[in-house]
Parts: structure tokens; C-alpha cells; sequence
């Protein structure tokens, strides 16, 4: 796990927090119900194995929605209640399939050259490595402010892929996983894939990695997006899934930070 130096002033309403965490997911306390009801929902961080619970503060977050069956739906006001664990309770009233979705603001972080050269390697941050290599910039701290996107996939009731198209298309994210079949209608085992787009369009030689949220299995696999910016999985038999991905640009006013990171999640669960 990569340690941060998160710096005392940070852009806008941000995660000044000294969290080392890459990974950032909705964690509903159940994907699929039969029937709607109110539904805790954590916001973690962290890998699996050493996951912690991501304090929700409004100041943090720019949008907490979803989209459903009948449209779009904010759910910022459901922040002002939490539960005695902190979750908040997920209200999603009609079945079919949602996909429920936060964006953060950003933090600025600083990482000595070796960790920040490890990190990136670790992450596949193609641009960063190119950049600093071509500028010399090894034996350089890096820089970043970084922010977060989530989605996780709610179903309820029966799934008909036909009454979700929501689902397989882009909702406007700077960084986002989009499935182009909805995992609820595909068969335990048949080729998931998924389309990851930064700022609009699909982009190629994003690491995305398959990681079981429920088991010690944690990452299970990583594909590398391909020039339609399409990786494929097999979709799993059961349990708690995420897909994860990070990318990052170059700044061009480097007086707060050298690169803007984005870490993206799109989430699922299946029954037994």
C-alpha cells in the first residue's frame, strides 16, 4: 500500500485525510434484493484484505446519484442521516436495475521518486511514466492532485437487459467503466466486457483489474484495455466484485501538482 504525504492545503472541499488507499468503491450492503427497501450503503477504501470505511463528509463529494428505470435521482440529502456505522441508507423504490454513482473532489499528494515510481508502474500510469521519463524527472517527488469515481450496479427484482440501457452507457464521468452487457443479465462464466472512457472517449492501455470484495482471493486478474478501450472478463459465479481502474494527465499549470489522477470502480454483487 502506497503512504502519502497529503499536503496541509488541498483543492477545494477535498480528502485531506493521510489515507494511503488506491482503491475506492460503493459497497451496498446487498446488490440485489427481491423487492425495494432502504439499503445501507458503505463508501471503502483501501484493498480488501485491509479495507476501512471512507468517512462521508458533503464537502467531499461533488454528486452522489443514481440513475434508474425512471431517471436520474440525487441522493446528496441522504448524507445528512447516517447510521450509528456511518453508512447511509440507500433509497431505491421502483425494481429493475440502478446504477448508483459519487464523484470527489480532489487532494493534492506528494510521494518521494522511488514510491511514486513504484506506484505508477504498479497502476500502468502510461502517461505519467512517459512524461517523466521524457522530461527527466525520475529523481523528482511526484505531484498529484487526485479524486475519485464510483459506480455500483443495484438490482431489483428481475433483470431484462432491454429495460436498462442506462446501464451500458457512458453517464458523463472524467473516468468510468461502462459494461457493455449488463453483468445481471449475463450468465455465471460468460465474457463480461467492459469499456473504460476518460474525459469522453474510450482509451486504450488503461489496467483494469477484477478484484473480489467479499473473499482473501482480492485481485484476481488485470487486462489492459485495448484500442476500442474494451477489456473482457468471465463473469463471476457469485459474490462481491469490482472493477477497477486509474488514469492520469500531465498538468499544464504545475504550481499545486505535476499530474491529475482519477481512480475509477464499478461494483457488483451475484447470489449464490
Amino acid at each position: 500500500m502506497i503512504k502519502r504525504l497529503i499536503l496541509p492545503f488541498c483543492v477545494g472541499a477535498t480528502l485531506c485525510t493521510p489515507a494511503a488507499a488506491h482503491d475506492f468503491w460503493l459497497a451496498p450492503h446487498t446488490y440485489q434484493m427481491e423487492t425495494a427497501r432502504p439499503v445501507p450503503l458503505s463508501i471503502m477504501i483501501g484493498h480488501p484484505k485491509d479495507k476501512s470505511r471512507w468517512s462521508l463528509d458533503p464537502h467531499r463529494v461533488i454528486s452522489l446519484s443514481s440513475i434508474g428505470p425512471s431517471g436520474i435521482t440525487d441522493h446528496q440529502s441522504r448524507m445528512g442521516t447516517l447510521t450509528p456505522s456511518g453508512d447511509m441508507l440507500l433509497s431505491l423504490k421502483e425494481n429493475g436495475t440502478h446504477v448508483v454513482m459519487i464523484e470527489t473532489t480532489s487532494a493534492v499528494s506528494i510521494l518521494p521518486p522511488e514510491t511514486f515510481t513504484d506506484y505508477i508502474l504498479e497502476e500502468g500510469l502510461t502517461p505519467i511514466i512517459t512524461h517523466r521519463d521524457e522530461n527527466g524527472l525520475d529523481e523528482e517527488d511526484g505531484k498529484e492532485i487526485y479524486s475519485r469515481r464510483g459506480k455500483a450496479l443495484v438490482q431489483i427484482g428481475d433483470v431484462t437487459e432491454q429495460d436498462a440501457p442506462y446501464v451500458t452507457r457512458p453517464v458523463g464521468m472524467t473516468l468510468e467503466i461502462v459494461p457493455q452487457k449488463n453483468p445481471y443479465a449475463l450468465e455465471a462464466g460468460a465474457p463480461l466486457t467492459s469499456k473504460v472512457y476518460y474525459r469522453g472517449e474510450p482509451v486504450e492501455g488503461v489496467t483494469i483489474g477484477l478484484i473480489s470484495l467479499d473473499t482473501d482471493a482480492d485481485l484476481v486478474g488485470t487486462e489492459k484495455s485495448n484500442a476500442k478501450g474494451e477489456v473482457t472478463f468471465k463473469r463471476p459465479e457469485k459474490g462481491q466484485w469490482m472493477l477497477h481502474a486509474v488514469w492520469s494527465d500531465p498538468m499544464e499549470n504545475t504550481l499545486t501538482a505535476d499530474y491529475d489522477t482519477i481512480f475509477s470502480s464499478l461494483s457488483f454483487g451475484f447470489k449464490d
